[in-house]
């Protein structure tokens, strides 16, 4: 067997079904639905990055960790907005079915879509993180053992989402959305006890801890959508629109916070 004729064989297959699959993708969306797609995207990319910077600012005069964390959170949901408005840009040129578009989209479709979950996973992560600083920071003083709760943190996470999908599989839509109020509900009491703690009950207006609720509430909305099937799409266009707006009332807030804080 002629080893090099083989591997371009499979080489050449591998590249038509990625080729197949990028075409069944562009074919499967109309075009006001990718540009409504990629200007929202954009949006909040640019929202999400505007709040990291901002956020950036209040650290650099207070430096505390769990500010680090809110305002890291914001830089990956800035990547994991940036990354899908790539994927829709790409799928826009493909409608035109020149085999050059067709190609270009085969070779991102795969990294675009690994690169915006691992920005949504370090987003959510850093923002937990964000959380549990208060009940940690007493223990957690070494560069190691930062990088140990981190580390830790982001597992939490992960088995948090296998117990998900686990549920889900095993016991259905309801008892796996049930777990997942469990768990916003327990994230909520953690931000409540945060806002207790250190001198004086912060509002629900405070820009940092308004940020938390709004972001984990949408996260938690979002999963509505296993069992309003008919109306998936949809439901992904509102919770889109509400990021926006979670965003803008955020960015407000951290301005404002800014300001007062900077003078």
């Amino acid at each position: 067997m002629d080893v090099p004729m083989t591997l371009g064989a499979l080489n050449a297959t591998f590249n038509e079904e990625f080729i197949n699959l990028a075409s069944e993708a562009a074919v499967s969306t109309s075009i006001p639905e990718l540009v409504f797609s990629l200007i929202t995207y954009f949006l909040m990319a640019a929202l999400a990055l505007q709040i990291y910077r901002e956020v950036s600012k209040i650290y650099s005069f207070m430096e505390y960790e769990g500010l680090k964390y809110f305002k890291n959170a914001f830089l990956f949901y800035g990547f994991a907005n940036l990354f899908p408005a790539a994927l829709t840009l790409a799928l826009l040129l493909a409608k035109s079915s020149a085999s050059a578009t067709l190609y270009l989209l085969a070779v991102v479709l795969l990294p675009l879509f690994f690169l915006t979950g691992l920005s949504f996973l370090f987003a959510k992560v850093n923002l937990l993180s964000s959380i549990i600083w208060k009940l940690v920071e007493g223990i957690v003083r070494t560069k190691t053992r930062r990088t140990l709760f981190f580390l830790s943190v982001m597992l939490f996470v992960l088995v948090d989402g296998i117990v998900y999908l686990l549920v889900l599989a095993v016991a259905g839509n309801y008892l796996a959305l049930g777990y997942k109020a469990l768990i916003f509900v327990l994230i909520l009491l953690l931000i409540r006890s945060n806002m207790r703690s250190g001198e004086g009950t912060k509002t629900l207006t405070h820009p940092y801890y308004l940020g938390l609720i709004l972001i984990f509430t949408l996260s938690f909305l979002g999963n509505f959508s296993i069992i309003i099937e008919d109306s998936h799409e949809l439901m992904g266009y509102a919770l889109d629109f509400l990021t926006l707006i979670a965003y803008a009332i955020i960015l407000k807030g951290v301005k404002k916070w800014s300001r007062i804080l900077l003078g």
